[in-house]
């Protein structure tokens, strides 16, 4: 493998994707590391939030075991609500466009999708960093509207209700499963310490850092 060319090519295919080009996947179907190369935009914007959360971790004191069970936890869990998005996303398409599309090309376009996050680390600045979250996942999803019109040949808006429907799905089953999650977070911490925690069910859900608090009696 090339490394300067792929690098080249990551950077063409972080900056389609910011221009919402929606010959992106197109593109980068076409490049030698084309999986490599998504993979690689995911890979940068997971980096990038984990060092923000990192700094929100050690800003609430949590340290040691704690710290590095936080950021392992987070970090997994924001590929696993990446997983299910594309999962979520990718039913609802085939089923709306009456197309059959691989799942493999929808879980692109949803890695493709997190290119904004590249700036993750940004939450850190104090003040403003709840903002800039908010701003990048708002930029993310703007981006998936962008590729899920390519992905599915549909045009702006009909991808647009399709986002905003998998949105809802996500946000419905993440109600409903959020007190189950939150549990069962908090048993893996206690497992892990054999003292009792607490994790939030929002924190979990919306792939913020794991901040866990002791329970006393």
């Amino acid at each position: 493998m090339d490394f300067w060319r792929y690098v080249s090519g990551l950077f063409e295919l972080i900056a389609r994707t910011y221009r919402l080009d929606p010959a992106a996947l197109a593109w980068v179907r076409d490049q030698p590391y084309s999986i490599w190369l998504t993979v690689g935009v995911a890979l940068l914007a997971g980096i990038s939030v984990m060092v923000g959360h990192a700094v929100v971790l050690l800003l609430n004191r949590i340290t040691g075991w704690r710290f590095a069970a936080g950021l392992i936890l987070s970090a997994g869990w924001l590929v696993v609500l990446h997983a299910l998005e594309s999962v979520v996303l990718w039913g609802l398409g085939s089923f709306f466009s009456g197309r059959e599309v691989s799942y493999v090309t929808v879980l692109t376009g949803v890695l493709v999708a997190t290119a904004p996050q590249v700036w993750g680390f940004l939450v850190l600045i104090p003040y403003m960093g709840p903002a800039i979250g908010r701003i990048l996942s708002a930029w993310s999803a703007v981006c998936l509207w962008a590729v899920t019109a390519s992905t599915f040949g549909i045009g702006r808006w009909p991808a647009l209700a399709l986002v905003a429907a998998s949105w809802l799905t996500m946000h419905l089953a993440s109600t409903v499963c959020s007190p189950w999650i939150s549990r069962g977070m908090a048993a893996l911490f206690e497992r892990i310490s054999g003292r009792p925690f607490w994790v939030s069910g929002a924190d979990v859900l919306n792939g913020r850092p794991m901040i866990t608090s002791e329970v006393t009696a």
